[in-house]
C-alpha cells in the first residue's frame, strides 16, 4: 500500500514488511528537507545582495563609530585638516556597487574655531610683530613686514573656509574633480575654557554625493580618498578644525600630505602609523517613499530666533541656513540629530533676515523648506 507523508509518496514502512524501503524513504525525506533549507538560504542571501535595504559603508575600520579620537576633545595629536594637512586613506574596491543607486564620500571633523577666536589670535600676533618691528634692525624689518602682511592676508580669509574631498584610483588627485565636503561655519565648535560658546559638540560626519562611476568596483583597483582645504589660514591646529581618527589595525592605508599647499594632492607623502583618519565611502540604495520637512513654529524674542521643524522619516541631521538681507551668512552650527528638531540662534543684530531648514535622513535623502523672512527690531 502506498501512503503520503508531508505530501510525499512513500512505500510501506518496516512495520508493514519493507524495512529497507522504509529506511530509504526516511533518508530521502531527510535529504529533501536539508537541500530545501540549504537552497532557500542561498536564495535569501542572493536576494539581499540584489536588493540592498541599508547603506553600505567602506572604511579602513569595520565600525565607523570607532573614529572617536582627536575631533571630540582632549589631545588633538596635531591632526588638523587644512591648507598644508591633506589626509588620504586607501580604501578597497566597492565590490557591491552594482546593488546600490548612489555613492557618497564622508569625513568626520570637529573642533572648529569661531571667527572671533581666529581674529583675536591673528590680531595679537600682528600686534606682537609690530612691536618687534619698532626694535628691529634694517635687515630684520623686511622679514617682519612680510610676516605682518601674510597675517593680514590670512585675516581676510576667515569667513571663507571650505573643506574639499576627492577620490582617485591612482593617488594623484590633480586631474580628479574635488567636491565641497563641509563649510567651516557648520563644523562643531571646540570648547574654550575661558569663554561660553554655542554649537559645541563632538565631531560630526559630513557626506558628499559623487557620481557612481568614479568609485572603483574592480578587483585590484583601490579608491584613494583625500580631504583638505584651500584656505591659507589653516596651517595649524590654532586656526583649523581637527579630523577624527581611530586606532589603525594595519598601519599601511593612511597618509598625510603636507606639500600640496591647498591644491589637490599629487602623491602619498607620509604613511601614518597607529591611527587612521575618519574618511569613508557610503553606498546607498533607493528606499521607498520620500522625506519632508516644514517649519512648525518660529518665534523671535529680542535678539533670539527659535524655530521648530516637523519632519517625516528618521532624520540623521536637521539644520538650517540663515542670511542677512545682504546675503551675509550667519553661523548656525551643525544642527540637531534627534528630536525635538528645534533650532536656536542668538545675538542677532537689528535688520531683515531669511532662513530655510534642511533635513537629511540616513539614506542621504534631503528635503528643504521654503525660505522664511523675519525682522529683528
Amino acid at each position: 500500500m502506498i501512503k503520503k507523508i508531508f505530501g510525499i509518496a512513500t512505500l510501506p514502512s518496516k512495520a508493514e514488511g519493507a524495512p529497507w524501503r522504509a529506511a530509504s524513504t526516511s533518508l530521502f525525506t531527510f535529504l529533501f528537507f536539508y537541500f530545501f533549507i540549504f537552497f532557500s538560504s542561498l536564495f535569501t542571501l542572493h536576494s539581499s545582495l540584489l536588493f540592498a535595504v541599508e547603506p553600505f559603508y567602506i572604511a579602513e575600520l569595520p565600525n565607523i563609530h570607532e573614529y572617536d579620537l582627536f575631533a571630540n576633545g582632549g589631545w588633538n595629536g596635531n591632526w588638523y585638516v587644512g591648507y598644508d594637512h591633506c589626509w588620504i586613506v586607501k580604501l578597497p574596491p566597492a565590490l557591491p556597487k552594482k546593488n546600490y543607486k548612489r555613492a557618497f564620500l564622508g569625513v568626520k571633523i570637529g573642533r572648529a574655531k569661531t571667527e572671533k577666536q581666529i581674529r583675536s589670535i591673528l590680531g595679537t600676533s600682528i600686534d606682537d610683530k609690530k612691536k618687534k618691528l619698532e626694535l628691529a634692525t634694517e635687515d630684520e624689518k623686511g622679514k617682519i613686514l612680510a610676516e605682518i602682511q601674510s597675517l593680514g592676508k590670512k585675516e581676510e580669509k576667515v569667513g571663507e573656509i571650505t573643506f574639499y574631498i576627492s577620490v582617485s584610483q591612482d593617488s594623484d588627485f590633480s586631474d580628479d574633480k574635488k567636491y565641497a565636503a563641509a563649510r567651516g561655519s557648520e563644523i562643531p565648535i571646540e570648547g574654550d575654557s575661558s569663554e561660553a560658546l554655542n554649537y559645541i559638540s563632538e565631531g560630526a560626519w559630513f557626506w558628499t554625493e559623487v557620481p557612481m562611476d568614479i568609485i572603483s568596483d574592480s578587483v585590484g583597483k583601490n579608491n584613494f580618498v583625500a580631504v583638505w582645504s584651500d584656505n591659507p589660514l589653516l596651517t595649524s591646529a590654532e586656526f583649523a578644525p581637527v579630523i577624527a581618527a581611530g586606532w589603525s589595525d594595519t598601519n599601511e592605508n593612511a597618509y598625510l600630505t603636507t606639500n600640496n599647499q591647498g591644491a589637490p594632492p599629487k602623491e602619498l607623502e607620509k604613511q601614518i602609523s597607529y591611527f587612521t583618519p575618519a574618511i569613508c565611502m557610503k553606498l546607498v540604495p533607493e528606499p521607498d517613499g520620500k522625506i519632508t520637512v516644514s517649519v512648525k513654529n518660529a518665534k523671535i524674542e529680542k535678539d533670539v530666533l527659535r524655530v521648530s521643524a516637523e519632519v517625516s522619516g528618521e532624520m540623521r541631521r536637521v539644520g538650517w541656513r540663515l542670511f542677512k538681507e545682504d546675503n551675509e551668512g550667519i553661523p548656525t552650527g551643525y544642527g540637531v540629530t534627534a528630536p525635538p528638531y528645534c533650532l536656536t540662534v542668538r545675538n542677532l543684530k537689528p535688520g531683515r533676515y531669511r532662513f530655510y531648514i534642511e533635513a537629511t535622513d540616513y539614506f542621504e535623502r534631503r528635503a528643504q523648506t521654503e525660505e522664511k523672512t523675519f525682522v529683528v527690531e
